[in-house]
């Protein structure tokens, strides 16, 4: 008998959990009918997560949970990429923002956040000495 692999499941719970969010924001601020897509995407994506988590790839096995060592370097060096393209948004956005005479918070927030998330893992994942 074959058991269910519960990492699997986790990118489609988060899906789920993410798309109803969202769509609960979306029906807040604009109603059921904006929402109703937003939700259907939600559960699109996450049956399309399922489905690509139990491929025999390293897409798959990242999302799946059964990564190896390789798979675990691809992943943090995509993450960093994301990073690194979000802090560049996030920093052409606040250069926007400042240029039109817009408010600045939202972009100040997330580069204020991606900068002790930064110290903090600089602190957490150091090298200690014994």
């Amino acid at each position: 008998m074959k058991s269910a692999n519960p990492g699997r499941l986790a990118a489609p719970a988060i899906m789920i959990i993410g798309g109803t969010g969202l769509a609960a924001a979306v029906a807040v601020g604009q109603g059921w009918e904006a929402a109703v897509p937003a939700e259907a995407l939600a559960v699109v994506a996450a049956i399309g997560y399922y489905v690509w988590g139990g491929r025999d790839s390293d897409f798959g096995a990242m999302i799946g949970r059964r990564v190896d060592e390789r798979q675990s370097l691809l992943r943090m060096r995509a993450q960093s990429l994301a990073l690194l393209a979000g802090t560049i948004a996030a920093l052409v956005g606040y250069m926007v923002a400042v240029a039109l005479k817009d408010p600045v918070w939202p972009f100040a927030l997330i580069l204020g956040i991606e900068a002790v998330t930064f110290i903090a893992g600089l602190t957490i994942y150091r090298v200690r000495e014994h």
